[in-house]
């Protein structure tokens, strides 16, 4: 059984439950939605820069000038029409990185709105 689907510990599996059933007031919602965003920001980077080893046969830390998530999407990933050559494995594995990097951005888009929205309702006339 690969370790992607090997079951995790209770502990582990109900962390962010067993948290987010605790909350009870919107400060506290707002502590827990920032804990989210760092959380899937840091994973937004880690998954890019694994990509970006696995891509080019070179790991991201032995890479001079290294590229941030936008340009390893724009540059290795995001394809709207599949270069010629590329195999289905390949395009496959390519748009499914993509699609996953692209869903943590909205994690973290998502997260900001919250935010904005709590701000908001405290003090509508304030400066975001």
């Amino acid at each position: 059984m690969s370790s992607m689907t090997e079951p995790t510990t209770a502990t582990t599996e109900d962390t962010w439950v067993e948290r987010g059933q605790e909350i009870d007031s919107p400060d506290r919602l707002r502590d827990y939605v920032a804990e989210i965003r760092a959380t899937a920001s840091h994973m937004q980077t880690g998954l890019g820069r694994a990509a970006w080893g696995a891509l080019t046969g070179r790991s991201w830390l032995e890479t001079p000038n290294r590229p941030g998530v936008p340009e390893i999407l724009g540059e290795h990933l995001e394809m709207t029409i599949t270069p010629p050559g590329t195999t289905a494995a390949d395009a496959t594995l390519r748009q499914s990185l993509a699609t996953l990097l692209v869903a943590l951005d909205a994690v973290d888009r998502a997260t900001l709105t919250v935010w904005l929205a709590h701000v908001a309702a405290k003090d509508p006339a304030r400066t975001a």
